[in-house]
């Protein structure tokens, strides 16, 4: 039942829409599962007593349930386009939850477990919404019905048929208990196999060098093979719920018309009104049939849409509580992202004359409980000082950039920008106080001018002198309009159709386009050729200039703009 209403939650801001067809979609459903039952007696009793009128009713509610019939299929669309939109907006919820998880989701768990979730469990919600839900809910008033109605026409042909029901109800709930331990069982299995195909895609270039393939098709044959096991004891275990249950039903509908065939033999019903409780009885028994069946398909899709609702519920990056002048909380990401904007420019120039822009003191931090990346580190960064920080690999100058930025909470110690300790900030203020370049800058599908536009953290639309200015300033221009397309080139994902030093300009203009006081830099211009290395020192040399810098490296670099070298 609990995770019933957690389900039903999650209809949101169309639960009248939804309830509204639901309810009207029912209330049809079981009109129909009367007036049939209804129209066989009177066309009975009409022959076998002459009665004209009686034939005039059948008529009229002949066309009732034509019409009826007609409006079914409007029915649907409507309760189909409702779900349409349920399952969408979940869908943007889903991605914008992926967008606030902190790095330790992303650490703990594996891509294919999240794509999984985003497009396979979040598609099937479809389905469920749609016809599973109303499977079980809508057979199950439509049996109810169908009972109270052979109670009305005979008591006892009704008691004879519910014990048959009663019997085959028991076993269904019986072995869709086992049903739902093993859907649980099967999306634990594909998982597991949709991790291993992401990892076999990732690396499929190795793959194709190496002799290795034989080795990993072995592995992805076994997860399969276990996946294939579990969903072939689901179908041997279902089948077996579905002979049971059509078993019981024949039998209950066997037993019904020959209760029904005696009573009549004595004298006690007449044929429409056997007629009427014969053709109930077989809605009751197909809802007695299918009740399992549709019970354990509503079980499975409980599972699956329990996994979209667990990643909704994951707890996310702490938002921070700091109240900046000028800015308002009002939970839009594009209204907190201008107001962010403007608090920026008004605010953070009056905290700049009153403290140092970076403060860490005492900083301890390890991973899940590892040994510390830093310990009891502390450093304090004057405004418009430039510092880079050297260490041999696993030292923590990567780490100490991410710590910047909140993608972590420290073990110990404290960071604090502009006086203020960094957990005391909304998250969009933080990081748009900080520019961030890392050593692989990532590129989005989409063309040069998205992917540098969207670095813009200003209030309004970014122009397109603005943008062209920042690839100017990047040394990014004279390549993109040598480009067939220009600034609308399209860029594969990862920008895999440019080079590596066209990739980490584009990462530069969008650092120019977002202008922050803080700049950070992650090995840079490393795994470059000597010219591209060039030209990203110059102009990593314009951005540098009136920010706060912070460079990790493994080497010293051609610059000679750093102002003190700290060694971790």
């Amino acid at each position: 039942m609990k995770e019933l209403k957690r389900y039903l939650s999650y209809i949101g801001i169309y639960k009248v829409p939804y309830w509204s067809i639901f309810i009207v979609t029912l209330t049809s459903s079981a009109i129909l599962t009367l007036a049939w039952p209804y129209m066989n007696k009177l066309i009975l009793n009409a022959l076998e007593y002459g009665d004209r009128g009686l034939f005039v009713r059948a008529a009229a509610l002949c066309v009732l349930l034509v019409v009826l019939n007609c409006l079914s299929p409007y029915e649907r669309y409507f309760q189909i386009r409702i779900v349409r939109k349920i399952v969408f907006d979940i869908k943007i919820r889903l991605f914008e939850k992926l967008m606030k998880l902190d790095m330790n989701y992303y650490e703990s768990h594996h891509s294919g477990e999240a794509l999984k979730t985003l497009n396979w469990d979040a598609d099937s919600l479809k389905d469920s919404y749609f016809s599973h839900f109303y499977w079980v809910f809508g057979r199950l008033v439509t049996g109810v019905i169908s009972v109270i109605a052979m109670i009305v026409y005979s008591p006892m042909l009704t008691l004879i048929s519910i014990g048959f029901c009663l019997v085959t109800v028991f076993v269904s709930i019986k072995i869709n208990r086992q049903i739902k331990q093993m859907d649980k069982e099967i999306q634990s299995k594909i998982v597991k196999l949709t991790e291993r195909l992401s990892d076999i895609l990732s690396g499929f270039t190795t793959l194709k060098m190496f002799s290795g393939s034989s080795i990993v098709l072995a592995h992805f044959q076994e997860e399969n093979e276990q996946a294939a096991k579990a969903q072939r004891r689901r179908v041997k275990k279902f089948s077996a719920l579905e002979m049971v249950s059509f078993f019981l039903g024949i039998l209950a509908s066997f037993g019904t018309i020959g209760a029904g065939a005696f009573m009549v033999a004595q004298g006690r019903l007449d044929y429409g009104t056997v007629m009427a409780v014969v053709s109930l009885q077989m809605d009751a028994s197909f809802m007695v049939q299918s009740f399992g069946g549709s019970l354990a398909t509503f079980s499975a899709s409980l599972v699956r849409a329990g996994r979209v609702f667990d990643f909704l519920e994951l707890d996310c990056e702490e938002p921070g509580n700091l109240e900046i002048e000028g800015a308002e909380n009002r939970g839009a990401a594009e209204t907190e992202r201008t107001e962010s904007a403007e608090s920026e420019n008004t605010h953070i120039v009056s905290l700049r004359k009153k403290s140092n822009p970076i403060e860490i003191e005492n900083l301890t931090f390890s991973y899940g409980g590892q040994p510390d990346v830093l310990h009891d580190f502390s450093m304090e960064v004057m405004d418009g000082e430039k510092i880079m920080v050297m260490g041999e690999s696993g030292r923590g100058k990567s780490t100490l950039l991410k710590l910047l930025l909140r993608f972590y909470p420290q073990d110990a110690g404290k960071i604090k920008l502009y006086g203020h300790d960094i957990e005391e900030y909304p998250l969009c203020q933080l990081r748009q106080l900080i520019t961030y370049i890392p050593q692989d800058n990532y590129l989005f599908e989409g063309s040069i001018y998205e992917n540098i536009a969207c670095g813009y953290t200003g209030k309004g639309q970014v122009s397109d002198a603005q943008v062209r200015r920042a690839a100017e300033s990047a040394y990014a221009e004279e390549f993109i309009a040598a480009l067939p397309q220009g600034y609308d080139t399209v860029l594969d994902a990862g920008g895999s159709n440019l080079s590596g030093g066209q990739r980490q300009r584009i990462a530069i203009a969008r650092a120019f386009l977002k202008d922050s006081p803080i700049l950070l830099m992650d090995e840079p211009s490393s795994a470059l050729d000597v010219q591209s290395e060039k030209m990203i020192n110059q102009a990593m040399k314009e951005l540098m200039k009136q920010k706060v810098v912070i460079m990790v490296t493994h080497r010293a670099t051609s610059f000679e703009a750093f102002d003190r070298v700290v060694r971790l």
